[in-house]
């Protein structure tokens, strides 16, 4: 199941262009969070290249990826769109990809792999389900043409599917943030439901949450409640640049959240003291530092601007983990048969 977990995983991770209009087209219309990754520009960009240089070309991944289906997605998916509707009694979302997709091979690669996975055509889409008894919940994958790809829970991805014929529409504030980010980062997240609607009733809060937190979880959790909004993107270029705004419900709360924000950073800075236990904490601390918040009415913005070869030196500095020592055990009696 290797191959299947990571062309999922890729589908739901992968401008200066708006959200491309055929993919929001598909997005459910009581959608509150959506998330946006323009593939062509992240790659192209020094940081993207710098994180392609150091995959393997002769490694498991991406190579097993590529030859069992013909599809590279380093090369072959432009832009992906995330987008759920955040309610916790009905929980699903869409992760949908446009790009270039061999659906043949893909399709006979999954099903070739295991009896699990089921192709049929639905809406005039290419529709592979997976069955199996130990999930709750049916997943899927579909292509549209070749061109768009389609994964979540087998209920939203069908619902997707019915929604490619027609016009649709989300709530219209909501799409003016997410035509604005999208136009202008190569990352980025919208989110139009309060930020306590997403924290679980039953999450503790007490000093048992996080013993060893700086900060206690019982004083953060309810300031996080009052976020009604948040949105932010990531720009790459020679500086990686961040930004973001959380809208909380009084101007008075949002200088409660500036000021919590402020002491983590001041809290992460401390944190130097251990450098010499771990070399790459300083690294990590420098960029924390550089972190500007201010808090504007109702608003808490947040930039970052970071040096893309600062970012590069970090993660040079990390050390490659250890390859497992192959077990010495005497040659099996195939082994010895194929070698001859």
């Amino acid at each position: 199941m290797r191959q299947t977990a990571v062309l999922l995983s890729l589908l739901w991770s992968g401008t200066a262009f708006a959200a491309d209009p055929q993919l929001m087209n598909l997005v459910m219309p009581d959608a509150k969070i959506l998330a946006g990754f323009n593939a062509t520009s992240a790659i192209a960009s020094p940081l993207g290249q710098f994180i392609l240089s150091k995959i393997s070309p002769s490694g498991k991944f991406p190579q097993d990826l590529i030859t069992a289906t013909g599809f590279n997605p380093f090369q072959d998916v432009a832009e992906v769109l995330a987008a759920t509707a955040a309610d916790p009694s009905n929980p699903g979302g869409l992760v949908l990809a446009r790009g270039t997709f061999p659906v043949d091979r893909i399709t006979t690669s999954l099903t070739g792999e295991s009896a699990n996975w089921v192709v049929t055509a639905y809406g005039g889409a290419r529709l592979i389900s997976i069955t199996n008894p130990q999930d709750k919940v049916a997943h899927a994958v579909a292509f549209i043409g070749n061109s768009v790809a389609v994964a979540g829970d087998l209920a939203s991805v069908k619902a997707a599917i019915d929604r490619s014929n027609g016009s649709n529409s989300i709530d219209p504030a909501l799409a003016v943030t997410v035509n604005r980010l999208s136009a202008n980062q190569d990352e980025w997240l919208v989110s139009s439901v309060s930020v306590g609607s997403l924290i679980p009733s039953n999450a503790p809060t007490g000093a048992a949450a996080a013993p060893t937190a700086p900060i206690p979880v019982a004083t953060v959790l309810p300031i996080l409640k009052n976020i009604q909004s948040f949105s932010g993107g990531v720009k790459f270029g020679e500086n990686v640049v961040v930004t973001g705004e959380a809208v909380a419900n009084s101007p008075e709360n949002a200088s409660a959240l500036n000021a919590v924000i402020k002491l983590g950073v001041t809290l992460g800075a401390s944190l130097t003291a251990n450098a010499a236990k771990n070399p790459q904490l300083t690294g990590v601390v420098q960029l924390l530092q550089a972190l500007q918040v201010t808090a504007n009415g109702s608003d808490v913005e947040l930039s970052l601007s970071i040096p893309e070869a600062q970012i590069e030196t970090l993660v040079k500095s990390i050390p490659a983990p250890a390859k497992a020592v192959a077990s010495a055990r005497p040659p099996a009696i195939a082994d010895v048969a194929s070698a001859k």
